[in-house]
């Protein structure tokens, strides 16, 4: 119960213990009053009566006397006047039943009203002819105390109804820092380091407001100095500080874990030579060789820019390699063509200093094509390219097999067919927890396009319906097949849905979305859950907000993959404050290796866990890489190590 409820709900219990006792003493002191009164009139009553009838009681005139009983009776409030006659030994009476009118029947049984009883003596001389006996109506007492009771607390009700409306008004008003200091707790908790500006007047409050702002700033001050330590420690293990690409340990750990992916499809590989760099440096000084350096890798990154997954990195001096997933020959050609001639347009900007720019050598390799075996491939391109002379290229097609013979308009056909006909099937790989393998975190889902008897995963189809603008209407169809089997399934979940950055970046789908779960009941919304890469997030941050505050209003989790994959601070990690993150799999690589190189996961953990972001480490192949995983801040692991994919059942 909130301070605000307790402290009105005792301000009304003060105020109805204080009705009570004051209509206590008030309604004893009318029924004494009452009573006095009442016991006054019959007292005069009776002993103006005795008088008026003594010289009638004399004369024996009983009828004048019983005349004077009635006009006794009828003028007051009383229930029986009687006249008791020592002569006859007999009694005058005039008396009536009491009858209550305008009284609930439950204030009369509840309250014992005495009805005082007046005597006097009739006596003529010194002789007592008789007595009188005058008694008073309990009715008039009960209607006075009724009315005096019922007034009391109307107005007591309608005063205190204005005390609790005005006191509760200024209960909130003398609470609003309160209200705000329990919103920066609550953004706190969220990682979110908010300052209140207006500080309270009451002393006390203007002190607590003061010490929260301090321990927001000294936590916004810890979390940027983890991130900029993350960030620092990234860059010195992984990025080339003249071109600010990644280095040569960048591309061999995205390389190994890439390679390692059973459900890669086909790939480009292309190695960049630059030419006369060393003459270069030794002609016109290493200013003008890094400037070199750097533009060349500025024209790489432009070109490259398409291509949300493609891995690119400076191997040496003058080499430059880039690993572009998802790409056919034509493609390829293409791009390596702009590529260079983008370089050679170096030349007229007196940036190479030589007609000899470049040399490009590249190849497009299927998944049975080892990691040795493509870098040969793609060197023995490169040859081909220096021997064909100064600024050629040379493009290698291996035998990729019958997926990649099918062009592109071929595909878009496909998967317009695929949407119309929902023809996605669903795998499923379980995510466990690091403490405990047994135990299942979530399930992460995967989709098939089926087209004539033939499967293909995500890998060949979801880079081409970002090109075609399908991958909105891709997700609706995924999405819904998820709810419907979900719907069907007894397993707890949950199961997540990895969204497309050119689905979520539209506010179509956003708006779908958040209508589609509201149509669902909570039980299901607790098994679906939905994540993003980390990549398509920092091109498109506001989008993943829309989308991360929808989902935390439906209470769907939400997560980040391939974290730690882009050279970028981590920063919107607090604005999107996800449910968890998975740490790309060249990390988990880097974690089970030299101690020098862990240091880094651990201080990713670190920052992770100051958040409140549970982190998931992938690419766990053995029992032995989950057993080391252990020792770091990890909630949960996946990979082949943990479970492979297996069919949903759909």
């Amino acid at each position: 119960m909130t301070l605000f409820r307790q402290l009105l709900i005792t301000i009304v219990l003060l105020l109805s213990l204080m009705l009570v006792v004051v209509m206590a003493i008030n309604f004893q002191t009318t029924k004494s009053y009452l009573i006095d009164q009442l016991r006054s009139t019959t007292q005069d009553s009776a002993t103006t009566l005795s008088m008026q009838v003594s010289d009638f009681m004399a004369l024996e005139d009983y009828t004048s006397v019983e005349s004077y009983v009635n006009a006794v009776f009828d003028s007051g409030y009383f229930s029986e006047v009687r006249i008791h006659v020592y002569a006859t030994d007999e009694n005058i009476v005039r008396s009536n039943v009491i009858k209550v009118s305008g009284v609930p029947t439950w204030f009369t049984d509840v309250i014992d009203f005495d009805v005082p009883t007046a005597k006097a003596v009739i006596s003529n001389g010194w002789n007592e002819l008789g007595q009188v006996y005058v008694t008073g109506s309990a009715g008039y007492g009960y209607y006075q105390l009724w009315l005096a009771s019922r007034d009391l607390l109307l107005s007591f009700l309608a005063i205190g109804a204005a005390c609790v409306l005005l006191g509760g008004l200024l209960l909130r008003w003398l609470f609003k820092p309160l209200v705000e200091v329990e919103k920066q707790a609550e953004a706190i908790q969220q990682r979110r380091f908010i300052q209140m500006k207006n500080l309270p007047k009451t002393r006390e409050l203007k002190s607590v407001v003061e010490s929260m702002n301090r321990m927001v700033a000294n936590l916004e001050r810890e979390f940027a100095a983890e991130a900029q330590t993350a960030q620092w420690l990234q860059a010195k293990a992984f990025k080339d500080p003249v071109s600010g690409l990644g280095n040569r340990n960048y591309f061999e750990s995205q390389v190994s874990a890439h390679f390692a992916d059973a459900d890669r499809t086909y790939d480009g590989l292309a190695l960049v030579s630059l030419l006369d760099l060393s003459k270069i440096n030794n002609e016109m000084g290493y200013e003008a060789a890094d400037n070199f350096i750097r533009t060349a890798a500025g024209v790489l990154e432009k070109h490259l820019l398409s291509f949300p997954n493609a891995t690119l990195a400076r191997l040496n001096g003058a080499d430059f390699v880039a690993l572009i997933p998802n790409i056919e020959t034509d493609r390829l050609k293409g791009l390596v063509g702009a590529i260079m001639a983008d370089l050679h347009e170096l030349v007229g900007a007196r940036i190479s200093y030589s007609d000899a720019v470049a040399n490009i050598g590249a190849v497009v390799i299927d998944a049975s094509v080892e990691r040795s075996n493509a870098m040969a491939q793609a060197d023995a391109a490169l040859r081909s390219a220096k021997q064909a002379g100064a600024n050629q290229f040379s493009v290698f097609d291996s035998d990729m097999g019958q997926q990649m013979a099918i062009g592109r308009m071929a595909w878009k056909d496909m998967l317009e067919h695929a949407i119309e006909h929902k023809s996605f099937v669903l795998r499923r790989q379980a995510v466990a927890s690091a403490n405990d393998l047994n135990i299942l975190l979530q399930q992460e889902l995967y989709a098939s396009l089926e087209f004539e008897g033939k499967h293909y995963h995500a890998g060949y189809f979801i880079g081409l319906a970002e090109q075609f603008d399908l991958g909105e209407q891709v997700d609706q169809v995924i999405i819904q097949r998820v709810i419907d089997a979900i719907a069907r399934s007894t397993d707890v979940g949950p199961y997540v849905v990895n969204l497309s950055a050119s689905g979520y970046a539209k506010l179509s789908f956003v708006s779908w979305l958040d209508n589609k779960l509201q149509e669902l009941p909570d039980r299901l919304k607790q098994k679906i859950a939905f994540e993003v890469s980390e990549q398509s997030v920092l091109g498109a941050e506001d989008h993943a907000f829309l989308l991360a505050q929808t989902l935390k209003r439906h209470k769907v989790k939400f997560g980040i993959d391939n974290v730690g994959k882009q050279f970028s601070a981590f920063q919107y990690l607090q604005n999107l404050m996800p449910d968890y993150v998975k740490v790309d799999p060249s990390y988990t690589k880097m974690a089970i290796g030299k101690e020098s190189e862990s240091f880094f996961m651990h201080t990713l953990c670190k920052m992770f866990n100051s958040l409140n972001i549970d982190v998931i480490a992938t690419g766990v192949e053995t029992d032995k890489q989950a057993e080391i995983l252990k020792r770091f801040d990890i909630s949960g692991l996946q990979g082949y190590g943990i479970g492979r994919p297996v069919d949903f059942d759909n």
